[in-house]
């Protein structure tokens, strides 16, 4: 399974460069972001990273708010209504989505859902039963 680092951040001008200086000096690629505005000058950024482990020690040690979540990443066909053939087979599956995001890898064209789910473990099997494509971390990853 893929993990998604989340960190908590001031809404303010400089701090997502620093989130992804650290990154970039500890050569961390990020492969996918997504920032959220919560309220009251605060946000969430959730990022897909290519090492993820290192990502959440890095931002940890300095002094960012850090949690590191398990994701599910899904194969979504890249045409036109890939997507909703994909959701209307994870709502058959009876899978509730959090949150989501995609991605497209380009090297072979394939797109990717990113799901945050309640149960990674129920939604798994539940994916597996109905035959629908969990991607390896090593393309969620790009290693």
């Amino acid at each position: 399974m893929a993990f998604e680092i989340s960190i908590f951040l001031k809404n303010k001008i400089t701090h997502l460069e620093e989130i992804t200086g650290v990154l970039k000096n500890n050569e961390v690629n990020i492969r996918s972001l997504m920032l959220t505005n919560i309220n009251h000058g605060w946000g969430v950024v959730n990022l897909l990273v290519d090492a993820p482990e290192k990502a959440y020690k890095v931002l940890s040690e300095a002094g960012n708010s850090v949690v590191m979540r398990e994701v599910i990443a899904l194969e979504m066909k890249n045409e036109t209504g890939g997507l909703d053939e994909l959701l209307l087979k994870i709502s058959r599956a009876g899978i509730h989505i959090e949150s989501a995001y995609s991605r497209l890898i380009s090297d072979n064209k394939t797109a990717i859902l990113i799901i945050e789910v309640p149960d990674v473990i129920e939604a798994s099997k539940r994916l597996k039963q109905k035959n629908i494509k969990i991607i390896k971390d090593s393309l969620v990853y790009g290693n």
